[in-house]
């Protein structure tokens, strides 16, 4: 008979098109198979990733949600888990975290792993619940040394905390390259046009107004250069407002949700993050094993992935002068910026790869993963 699998369940709150939900989807895609039996719990219905995980032969189990405080849904949730009887409970983000604690207290479950993906400061409330729940988790499962500080913050111990930064799949991106001509035009945009991006969601947490506020600066030096928005949101409207007061008109093209990014990163010259908090962001990750130079606000774990000078440029949040000037010095000059591409695609390859992610979290829930370690 073959070896038994360890079956592990993970709750989420939804499967939007978000960083967390990526993460959770490609350690789905890489776990194998043979020593892990994953089932997903998702406490709402109709998530972007859903159909795709379910191609993964990965059951899932929808909850539809009545609002916060379902008491309903804390119910489903334990039957489910009762049922599933795992070996290994992760939940991934804050509504999942707190039902899917609550939901799995007293069943016995030998592991429970609790995923926190953001830095950024919390309500009072919140962080009594936090400290509330504590007592049913054995580990924090965070994915910078920035999330784990401001959990200990919050009052949570630190022992408890394992970092395992978030991976990306080479595999999905094109041969690395310095010029990004060819792929310009394999997205039907101009060749000869340099390109500024941002990629995000539309919502405040990215300060895109920061961002359309540094290109028009770099638009007004750098007539050979164009910028892209990348993402979509409830600001879409605002921020187009802005773009025209701005005048950057046709030199800003929005290309909204799309499902092809490193296609996207492949044809930038740089990438500007202007986020006001941040985990350990996706698309900095990504443009990194791209080719774009990232700018980068220096929030969150941006300065776990990026050394200022080295592997990019690293700006205060809400600096539109110093964002302007750090991409203008990088699209000014070629030996530094592809000096710095360069170093940022081995920094990828070697500490930021999807199997690292894969191997690193199974280890957490072996136990055998130390924080210093991850």
């Amino acid at each position: 008979m073959p070896p038994a699998r360890t079956r592990v369940a993970y709750v989420i709150g939804e499967l939007g098109k978000g960083g967390a939900e990526y993460q959770l989807v490609e350690l789905l895609r890489h776990l194998d198979r043979t020593a892990w039996e994953p089932h997903l719990v998702v406490l709402s219905q109709g998530g972007f990733w859903t159909d795709e995980v379910r191609r993964l032969d990965v059951p899932v189990t929808e909850l539809p949600s009545r609002g916060h405080g379902d008491l309903g849904r804390a119910l489903a949730l334990r039957r489910t888990l009762r049922a599933l009887a795992p070996a290994v409970l992760h939940t991934v983000l804050w509504s999942a975290n707190c039902y899917g604690r609550i939901a799995g207290a007293r069943l016995g479950i030998p592991r429970v792993v609790t995923a926190e993906r953001n830095a950024i400061a919390r309500p009072r409330w919140e962080v009594a619940v936090e400290r509330a729940l504590d007592p049913l988790t054995d580990v924090y499962l965070v994915n910078a040394e920035a999330v784990a500080d401001e959990l200990v913050r919050h009052g949570l111990a630190r022992g408890k905390m394992q970092v395992v930064h978030n991976g990306v799949d080479l595999a999905r991106f094109r041969a690395f390259a310095l010029e990004r001509r060819a792929a310009r035009a394999a997205l039907g945009l101009p060749p000869a046009r340099r390109l500024v991006a941002q990629v995000g969601r539309l919502v405040p947490q990215k300060d895109h107004p920061t961002y359309l506020r540094a290109a028009a600066t770099v638009a007004a030096s750098h007539p050979d250069v164009d910028f892209l928005v990348v993402g979509d949101g409830p600001d879409r409207k605002a921020l187009e407002g802005l773009a025209h007061e701005l005048g950057l008109g046709e030199r800003l093209r929005w290309l909204g949700l799309r499902h092809d990014v490193p296609a996207v990163l492949a044809a930038v010259d740089v990438l500007v993050l202007a986020s006001r908090f941040e985990g350990l962001p996706n698309v900095v990750i990504e443009a990194m094993a791209a080719g774009a130079a990232v700018v980068a606000t220096d929030v969150g774990g941006c300065r776990e992935l990026v050394h200022s000078g080295e592997h990019g440029v690293l700006v205060a949040p809400g600096d539109v002068e110093a964002i302007a000037s750090a991409v203008s010095a990088l699209l000014d000059d070629d030996r530094v910026r592809d000096a710095m591409v360069r170093a940022a695609r081995t920094r990828v390859e070697h500490e930021f790869s999807i199997e690292a992610m894969v191997r690193r979290t199974c280890g957490v829930y072996l136990g055998s993963v130390g924080r210093e370690s991850a």
